[in-house]
C-alpha cells in the first residue's frame, strides 16, 4: 500500500500496536493504524485524506494548531501533549500526543503516537473524591487527628485536635509534638516512632500526657500509623487522638476507693486481732499480780512476750499503709495477712 510504511517489518509492528499512531500533515491524514482508526470510529481507508482538526475538539484547537507551527519552525518534536479529540459517533477522547516531523513517501509530514489517558481522568478522578472524602472525613471528624513529620513537627490538625488543645492550628503548626508532651513521656514516644520508621513495626497505640495551652494536664489515647512515598518509605504519621481524661480520672477515683474500703476492712480486723492479743497480756498480768509461783513464771513470760511480738509485727506492717506499692495484697480484698491465729489461752492458776 503507498499510504502505508514501505517495509512489511514496520507495518506488522505499526498495526499491531496497543496505541494510536497517525502521519499527517496540517491538512490532512495520510496513514491511520488500525487502533487510531477505531478509536476514531471508522477504518483507515475511510479516513485518509480527511483533516486530523475535524476530529480535534474545538477547544484543544488553539493548542493543536500552536504547536504544529512550533514543529514546523524548529524542525524537531515537542514533549507531550494533553488534547481532546471527538470521534465520529460524538465521543470525547482525553488523550496526549507526542509528535516529530518526518519524510513520508517524499512529503514533510507529522509521525503523531497518541495515547489514551481517559483511565487516567476517571483515576485521577476518583483519586480527588477520595482525597475529598478523606478531607471531609478529618476536618469533621469528633476524634482529633493530625499529621506530624519525622522531625516531631506538627504538619496539618483538625478542629477537634486545636480545641482538645486550645491552640489554634497556626499556634499548633508552630510547635514539635514533644512541646506540649509530658517529659516523663517523651522518651517512650521517641522510642515508638524510632520503631515506626525503622518499619519495625506498622503502627502503635498509647496512653500518654499532653499539656493543653492553658498549662492543664490531660491524658489521651493516641493511635499512630505512617504514610508511605512510592518507595515504601514513612513520610509522615497520622495520629487519632481522643482526651480520655475524665475515664482516667473515674478509674483513678475507683481505685481510691478501693483503697479505702480495704483500709476500713483492714482497721477493722486490726482492732481485732490486737484486742485479743491485749486481753491475753492483761491476763497474763493479772497472774504475774498474783504472785505466781516460780514455776508458773516463765510460761506466763513467754505467753506476754508472743503477744507483744504479735503486736508489734502489726505495728510495723500498720505503717506501711501510707505508702501504696509496700502494700501486700493478699487476695481480692485483704491488704494484710491478718488472718486468725489460733487462740491462746492464758495461763490458770493451779493447773
Amino acid at each position: 500500500m503507498s499510504s502505508g510504511p514501505t517495509t512489511p517489518d514496520y507495518r506488522t509492528i505499526i498495526e499491531s500496536a496497543p496505541e494510536a499512531i497517525v502521519v499527517y500533515t496540517p491538512e490532512k491524514f495520510l496513514f491511520l493504524n488500525s487502533f487510531a482508526a477505531k478509536r476514531l470510529g471508522s477504518d483507515p481507508a475511510s479516513l485518509v485524506g480527511r483533516s486530523i482538526m475535524e476530529f480535534v475538539h474545538p477547544d484543544s484547537a488553539p493548542v493543536v494548531i500552536n504547536r504544529i507551527r512550533e514543529v514546523l519552525k524548529s524542525g524537531v518534536g515537542g514533549g507531550p501533549l494533553e488534547v481532546r479529540f471527538v470521534s465520529l459517533s460524538g465521543t470525547v477522547i482525553p488523550a496526549e500526543i507526542v509528535s516529530v516531523p518526518i519524510i513520508f513517501e517524499g512529503q514533510q509530514a507529522f509521525l503523531g503516537l497518541i495515547r489514551d489517558i481517559s483511565n487516567r481522568g476517571e483515576m485521577e478522578r476518583a483519586l480527588r473524591e477520595s482525597e475529598e472524602k478523606f478531607g471531609n472525613a478529618f476536618r469533621h471528624s469528633p476524634h482529633g487527628m493530625g499529621f506530624v513529620g519525622r522531625d516531631g513537627s506538627w504538619l496539618k490538625a483538625n478542629r477537634a485536635l486545636c480545641e482538645m488543645l486550645g491552640y489554634s492550628e497556626e499556634e499548633l503548626l508552630q510547635r514539635r509534638v514533644s512541646d506540649i508532651t509530658h517529659p516523663d513521656d517523651v522518651g517512650a514516644d521517641v522510642e515508638e516512632l524510632t520503631r515506626l520508621m525503622s518499619g519495625e513495626t506498622a503502627s502503635y497505640h498509647r496512653i500518654k500526657r499532653y499539656y493543653r495551652k492553658d498549662g492543664r494536664l490531660i491524658w489521651v489515647s493516641l493511635a499512630v500509623a505512617p504514610v508511605h512515598d512510592a518507595d515504601g518509605v514513612p513520610t509522615y504519621m497520622i495520629g487519632q487522638v481522643q482526651d480520655i481524661t475524665v475515664e482516667r480520672e473515674r478509674e483513678e477515683q475507683r481505685a481510691h476507693g478501693e483503697r479505702l474500703a480495704g483500709i476500713t476492712e483492714t482497721t477493722i480486723a486490726v482492732a481485732h486481732e490486737m484486742n485479743n492479743e491485749l486481753t491475753v497480756l492483761m491476763m497474763n498480768a493479772e497472774l504475774l499480780a498474783e504472785k505466781p509461783t516460780p514455776e508458773e513464771i516463765p510460761e506466763i513470760v513467754a505467753e506476754i512476750l508472743s503477744a507483744a511480738r504479735s503486736i508489734a509485727e502489726t505495728v510495723q506492717r500498720l505503717g506501711k499503709l501510707g505508702v501504696p506499692e509496700s502494700v501486700e495484697y493478699l487476695g481480692e480484698d485483704k491488704m494484710l495477712d491478718l488472718s486468725p491465729k489460733p487462740a491462746r489461752k492464758p495461763l490458770k492458776r493451779g493447773k
